[in-house]
């Protein structure tokens, strides 16, 4: 071929066109597509692309149904713990847990209990519950009869715990023992307590509540009117009176001037006043420590003016031998 003349274009394209032709038919089976398995990639709604974040059925055209994961419930705003109910025995110890540095209630099935106990926990009766509050783990011991009759009475002890304040109810499973001896007549059940010793009662629970009884007038002390116990270590200081007719209440205060813990001998103690002493209470507790102090309630019937009489002068005068 002559190198002055030009190819003509028309034999540059199909040489170009035989060539493509050529490497198609070596390297094509290497680019085929893979083969078809069945899936089909549904597109993308045009409402997650406009940025919308609940989608409905109809945005999938009807194919795909909206799923939509339940919240879950919301969380309590409380937490309630209820009062433990708890059956108890005459002479059998019950152990139970209480709360460590808050007020504990145990409701008693006793009308006017007393408490009687040597740990170092406070206690305080109030009506027929009994309220204990303790700062440590040391285990509280407690016997608790009702104040009428002391033979009967219920084991407690308290183990104390890091929980919230307790309210423990006691449930006798057997009814209380009869008082009266074998083969001795009971009383009738139709004859009522006198009223004086419903009076005295809730005089003495009034006492207790720092308050004054109805009927009652208070007044301080005077010198004779003083309340003694018959009992080594403890010393009695007199404090007031209150007047309710022929029934008189005298409070005074009782230390334990020992070295070592004192029981209260309430039957030890009387009011030095004209008339009979016809009950006695300590309050908070009987047991004290050396130098701890208590209330004394003294309860006293005057005599009437009827029942008074005059004093006979003795023939032994001053200086009579």
């Amino acid at each position: 071929m002559p190198t002055g003349r030009l190819l003509d274009p028309r034999a540059s394209v199909l040489t170009l066109a035989m060539t493509l032709a050529v490497l198609f038919a070596v390297i094509g089976p290497a680019v085929a597509q893979p083969e078809d398995i069945g899936i089909e990639l549904p597109p993308i709604p045009d409402a997650v692309l406009a940025g919308k974040r609940t989608l409905e059925p109809d945005d999938w055209g009807g194919r795909f149904l909206r799923v939509k994961a339940e919240s879950p419930d919301p969380s309590p705003t409380h937490l309630e713990v209820g009062p433990v109910t708890v059956q108890a025995t005459i002479g059998v110890n019950l152990i139970v847990e209480i709360a460590i540095d808050h007020l504990n209630s145990i409701l008693t099935p006793f009308p006017n209990p007393q408490v009687r106990t040597v740990s170092d926990a406070s206690t305080r009766v109030d009506g027929s519950a009994i309220y204990v509050a303790t700062g440590n783990e040391t285990p509280v011991t407690l016997f608790v009869s009702d104040a009428s009759d002391p033979n009967h009475a219920l084991s407690l002890t308290l183990a104390p715990r890091r929980i919230p304040p307790r309210e423990i109810r006691l449930v006798l499973t057997d009814p209380l023992p009869s008082t009266n001896p074998i083969g001795a007549p009971s009383a009738p059940t139709a004859v009522a307590a006198p009223d004086y010793v419903t009076a005295l009662t809730e005089a003495m629970r009034a006492l207790a509540r720092e308050e004054i009884p109805g009927g009652y007038g208070l007044r301080q002390a005077r010198r004779q009117e003083t309340v003694t116990c018959v009992q080594l270590g403890l010393e009695t200081r007199r404090g007031q009176v209150l007047e309710g007719g022929d029934l008189w209440l005298i409070t005074a205060l009782a230390r334990n001037t020992t070295d070592a813990e004192l029981e209260i001998e309430e039957r030890a103690c009387r009011a030095d006043l004209d008339g009979d002493t016809v009950a006695v209470a300590a309050w908070p507790r009987v047991w004290l420590a050396p130098g701890e102090q208590a209330e004394l309630y003294v309860a006293v019937r005057r005599p009437t003016p009827e029942q008074r009489r005059p004093a006979r002068p003795s023939l032994r005068g001053k200086g009579a031998r």
